[in-house]
């Protein structure tokens, strides 16, 4: 495997890890396990390296590896009482699936949202949710009283929700 394909397939895993373990916190009984498993597949991630095609879809191929090793997981607990079956939890890995998807879209329509936004209330939203500063920190920093911010705010969130909806509307309008 080349460099420059050892160097994707390291940033691929580690771009996915949260919904990695998201897909798992869905499908283990025990989250203890969690951690164990989302090793369990990094390691078959890099292992099987060689075998992704550059260009295909890396969380449907790594996702597929984290369905098979939770299905494994969950057969150690056959011995306890109360186990799903393979087909039932293949529904829930599927509809984990989705909902990541959906998360996914929301998370590239507030990005692009964002970008949509003036300097000034771009910087609101950076100090309040990027930063974590307290309102009453971000009205002192800018001089603006600490209900005007909070208006402020309300009012930007509000737009970016409509925009959100927006996007998403149009998104599922074109497929």
């Amino acid at each position: 495997m080349s460099q420059e394909s050892q160097g994707f397939i390291v940033q691929e895993i580690a771009r996915h890890q949260s919904r990695l373990r998201a897909l798992l916190r869905c499908l283990l009984v025990r989250s203890s396990d969690v951690d164990d498993v989302l090793q369990e597949i990094n390691s078959v991630l890099w292992e099987k390296a060689s075998d992704f095609e550059c260009g295909t879809d890396f969380w449907a191929w790594a996702s597929q590896i984290a369905r098979f090793k939770a299905l494994n997981q969950i057969r150690k607990y056959s011995s306890e009482r109360l186990v799903f079956d393979e087909a039932i939890l293949a529904q829930l890995a599927d509809l984990a699936c989705e909902k990541l998807n959906r998360m996914d879209d929301r998370r590239e329509a507030l990005e692009d949202c964002l970008k949509l936004l003036p300097p000034a209330q771009r910087q609101l939203i950076d100090l309040r949710y990027a930063s974590g500063q307290a309102i009453d920190a971000i009205a002192d920093s800018i001089g603006r009283p600490v209900g005007s911010i909070r208006q402020t705010l309300y009012r930007i969130r509000l737009m970016l929700l409509a925009c959100i909806k927006s996007k998403l509307a149009l998104e599922a309008e074109a497929s």
